[in-house]
């Protein structure tokens, strides 16, 4: 029984608002000690577990969102979207997950895609007339996409934890991906209508094409790091390297130029969102050196199989869960908490990795537009400068549109499946 003490003192810490980094590395602490391994072995486990070479695409994608954000891409993004669709109900909430969706396929992070296209949306749907609430909660779920569109830096952690090709799982989230955006566009058209919100006049064409080519650097990027993935020419990593150096150009020559000053505050800024996300990882893998040292996966594995349920039943069950913990983790960390728990029971019954980490995605955006933790909500909730009781009434919609996606992700495997298959992942 003493075994679990350190899983006991996780959930305590988590309980009473204790960081992340801080309960996980506490925890795996008390379990070397339990079990009485060197302390010095923790320097050496942790440094193995942040030099492979995939682990280099997280902070040159995050160094790519920031750049994105104030190298004037995420403006012109914006501005290309609503000319083309403004004219839709609902025109500027259907331009807003739009502009998210290009940014997602370049960023690979959600609260930064929140930030970047929600500082400018946000007020421009306030303006036109649209509510706070309508406007807070679109694109709190539009800026979900950037965990599920590739380059997703959750996909490309799972990926490293669970030895899966992080090609086979960029692959397996573009039909959810399509999905997801056209259930988001539904839901935000329809939303509009019943609202009768007002609608822009239908752009001319020399407008349009003005915005076409003010956005076409942009919209080259994602093409450049997919193309590129999928064709075999980089590896995500390289893939990472490739769009900060393009980023980098693109803001110089086509849009706002940085001086040095901004670079060097960017390049600081994104060494900070990178160190979080490390630091968590890091105490993670410690954590789960224990764990797997007391063989708590092989333990839950046991019980689950004694359960006697199906793959389908296990996915069910499990994204019950997540769903409950979205409600109270960060996404990040979540993922880092439970996959290398729940790794040895979905070997044992046959759970395909590359479909559950798909849901596993979904059940991650679903906590990000979710009280009390969803960090999407208090991000619009800064940019609109408005209650984040609007965001959260703005984003219950689309909380059940998420929903429906994972049902129907998790009861035909194919739409995650089909296509890593096709591509031969």
């Amino acid at each position: 029984m003493i075994d679990y003490l350190p899983v006991v003192l996780l959930v305590a810490l988590l309980a009473i608002g204790a960081p992340i980094y801080l309960s996980l590395g506490l925890s795996a602490l008390l379990g070397f000690y339990i079990a009485d391994l060197p302390l010095m072995a923790s320097a050496e486990i942790i440094y193995n577990s942040l030099t492979p070479f995939t682990l280099l695409a997280v902070p040159f994608f995050v160094i790519t969102a920031n750049l994105m954000t104030a190298g004037g891409i995420s403006d012109a993004l914006v501005k290309f979207a609503r000319v083309w669709v403004g004219h839709l109900w609902g025109g500027l909430g259907v331009a807003t997950i739009l502009a998210c969706t290009i940014f997602s396929a370049i960023s690979g992070s959600s609260v930064a895609t929140a930030l970047a296209i929600g500082s400018i949306a946000i007020p421009a749907m306030i303006a036109a007339g649209y509510s706070r609430a309508y406007a807070m909660g679109v694109t709190a779920a539009g800026g979900t996409l950037g965990i599920l569109i590739p380059p997703s830096i959750p996909l490309i952690l799972y990926g490293f934890i669970t030895d899966q090709s992080v090609v086979a799982l960029f692959s397996a989230t573009l039909i959810p991906g399509a999905l997801a955006v056209a259930s988001l566009l539904a839901c935000a058209m329809l939303i509009a209508r019943m609202n009768n919100y007002p609608r822009r006049p239908r752009a001319m064409l020399p407008e349009r094409l003005a915005a076409l080519r003010q956005a076409a650097p942009s919209l080259l990027l994602p093409v450049l790091i997919l193309g590129g993935i999928y064709g075999g020419v980089y590896t995500p990593t390289e893939a990472a390297i490739v769009s900060v150096v393009y980023s980098m150009l693109i803001s110089q020559l086509f849009y706002n130029k940085m001086n040095l000053l901004d670079i060097l505050r960017i390049m600081g800024k994104s060494m900070i969102d990178t160190s979080a996300i490390m630091i968590i990882l890091a105490a993670a893998m410690l954590l789960g050196h224990y764990l797997s040292i007391v063989e708590l996966g092989f333990r839950v594995a046991s019980a689950v199989e004694a359960m006697g349920l199906t793959p389908l039943q296990f996915n069910l069950l499990i994204m019950a869960i997540l769903l409950v913990l979205g409600m109270f983790m960060e996404a990040t960390s979540m993922l880092l908490i439970m996959v290398p728990m729940l790794l040895p029971a979905m070997v044992a019954l046959g759970v395909n990795p590359v479909h559950f980490a798909v849901l596993f995605v979904i059940a991650m955006e679903i906590g990000l537009i979710t009280p009390p933790i969803g960090m999407n909500l208090y991000v619009v909730a800064r940019s609109g400068q408005g209650a984040l009781q609007d965001a959260i009434r703005g984003s219950l919609p689309y909380v059940c549109m998420l929903i429906l996606l994972a049902l129907a992700v998790l009861l035909v495997p194919a739409t995650a499946l089909w296509l890593p298959q096709w591509l031969g992942r």
